[in-house]
């Protein structure tokens, strides 16, 4: 549950996070396999690239796009499969890292890339994603003003057929969908902080509180009120009430997955 709110840039947090998770969960690991997903024209899988090399650390590299040929055009040394994120991905093999920067809130069914995501990951294999962070105070504002959240500001245009940001990402929903996919939620953090943001710090005490309520108090549950307790570790921290960018970094430690046949199940089915 660690993490700051830190001037760098989502892509140094993320490169930083990733060769942390190489540390921690693949050192005695002969090659650690990691594809991007969403990779356009590689910019960060270079970046990626050329640390993994300084660090001596054997790896396959591979990355994955509905335009594949972004990449592969300029001869770099890693392939680009094609892959649609918003279909059954398919792979010849499973990775031990995947990492998705700035897609999730590109793409019509959040629930199944990250059910695809797990079922493509190795055990104890991690995730990394980014998404702009909705429960900042500055977009809880801008939503009980406006009806729309930031980085979704205005109601969508139907004309534009472009495949913008079509899905604000509530983090509460994905931590959820990750959850419910066999993942454990190790961290979330968030790039910098939103001036507005700052200005609002007052009302954070209020919304303590009301979440703690919310959260804790009108849940009977035990274990489920334990969990909530984790939750709101991640959702109402200063990274999350203030950054604009949310980054997660979760580890698929649980065999389950919420396959279409189970998913309206009871949640018996996905208990460890």
């Amino acid at each position: 549950m660690k993490g700051s709110i830190s001037p760098r840039n989502v892509n140094e947090i993320a490169l930083s996070e990733i060769l942390n998770s190489i540390e921690e969960n693949f050192q005695t690991k002969e090659q650690v396999n990691i594809l991007e997903i969403g990779s356009g024209a590689g910019a960060f899988i270079k970046h990626l690239k050329s640390e993994l090399d300084n660090k001596n650390i054997n790896y396959n590299i591979e990355a994955g796009d509905i335009e594949p040929h972004q990449i592969n055009d300029q001869n770099l040394d890693f392939k680009c499969n094609f892959l649609d994120a918003q279909a059954e991905f398919v792979l010849d093999k499973k990775f031990d890292i995947i990492i998705s920067i700035e897609l999730i809130e590109h793409i019509e069914n959040p629930f199944h890339f990250i059910r695809e995501i797990s079922k493509n990951l190795t055990e104890n294999g991690v995730v990394l994603l980014t998404s702009p962070n909705i429960l900042s105070l500055r977009s809880r504002l801008r939503f009980f003003l406006t009806g729309c959240t930031d980085y979704f500001r205005r109601p969508y245009n139907e004309y534009w057929l472009n495949m913008g940001h079509v899905n604000p990402i509530n983090p509460l929903q994905l931590i959820y969908t990750l959850r419910k996919n066999g993942f454990s939620v190790k961290k979330v953090t968030s790039n910098n902080a939103a001036f507005e943001s700052l200005l609002l710090i007052p009302v954070i005490p209020f919304i303590w509180l009301f979440s703690a309520v919310h959260y804790l108090l009108r849940e009977k549950g035990k274990e489920q009120k334990k969990r909530n307790k984790e939750l709101m570790g991640l959702v109402l921290s200063p990274r999350m009430l203030l950054g604009k960018t949310a980054i997660y970094k979760a580890v698929k430690d649980k065999p389950f997955i919420a396959e279409r046949d189970i998913w309206f199940q009871g949640d018996g089915n996905f208990l460890p």
